[in-house]
């Protein structure tokens, strides 16, 4: 069985002491609201891939002056690649999305998008966010794979907690810190071997919500199932995910 491949996001704060426990993406650049990409100041040698927070960014502007500047930077930190972080899909940020694909493609570089992006960046590997709210979690992977392709899907686990209002249609939920959840929600926790993920319910203003989130044991799981299932590479923040990292000798199905 092939290697699970785990990425430690962090910043350049933290790079080194992320740098000793696994590859890291070197969360250290942002895509400005003038279509400028800029870089956090620290040191970001060592790092394989760039981590770039394009959340901001609306898709207008120089499309191929913010492709050739995402593409110089990759090619003077010596990274094998980008990890771009952008809004919902809107069409302009589709085709800059496309243009960037098929640049990257060309020069090598792995690109890593939201699953949103599929159909725009067809050579893009892409990030399937961990939380599941329905289904097995078992199942949810095999579809992803089924639909994507092993080769091109990622795992991107989360260590914020997401709360769910139920019925929830749309499957989207409402990040929070997980050190925001209180103290007695905490308590009642249940893990969840179906979500794979701990979980607790309440009430607010008369309609139930359901909160989902990861702890070590959690992630465990996650990550050994999406080795059985094919998944190749995972990323995982630092520092809250580091003894994850440390001890991913523990962690069975060729996770290293």
């Amino acid at each position: 069985m092939d290697e699970l491949k785990i990425y430690l996001t962090a910043p350049p704060a933290r790079l080194r002491e992320a740098a000793l426990c696994g590859p890291v993406s070197a969360a250290a650049f942002r895509v400005g609201r003038d279509v400028r990409l800029l870089r956090v100041p620290g040191d970001i040698a060592g790092a394989e891939l760039m981590d770039v927070d394009a959340r901001a960014f609306r898709g207008w502007g120089p499309h191929q002056a913010l492709a050739q500047a995402l593409l110089r930077q990759c090619r003077l930190g010596g990274f094998r690649g980008m990890v771009l972080r952008l809004p919902r899909p809107k069409a302009p940020l589709c085709a800059f999305c496309a243009l960037l694909d098929e640049a990257a493609a060309r020069s090598g570089l792995r690109l890593y998008l939201d699953a949103s992006y599929a159909r725009s960046a067809p050579h893009a590997s892409l990030l399937i966010p961990a939380q599941n709210l329905s289904g097995t979690y078992r199942d949810r992977l095999g579809g992803i794979l089924s639909l994507h392709g092993p080769g091109r899907v990622a795992l991107a686990a989360s260590c914020a907690a997401v709360v769910f209002p139920l019925p929830c249609r749309t499957g989207r939920g409402r990040e929070v810190r997980q050190e925001s959840l209180p103290p007695a929600l905490l308590a009642r926790a249940r893990f969840s071997p179906e979500l794979c993920a701990k979980y607790a319910s309440y009430k607010s203003a008369g309609r139930p919500h359901l909160v989902l989130w990861d702890d070590l044991y959690s992630l465990r799981e996650k990550l050994r199932l999406a080795g059985e299932a094919g998944v190749r590479e995972v990323f995982v923040d630092f520092p809250r995910a580091a003894a994850l990292a440390e001890g991913r000798a523990e962690l069975s199905g060729g996770v290293r």
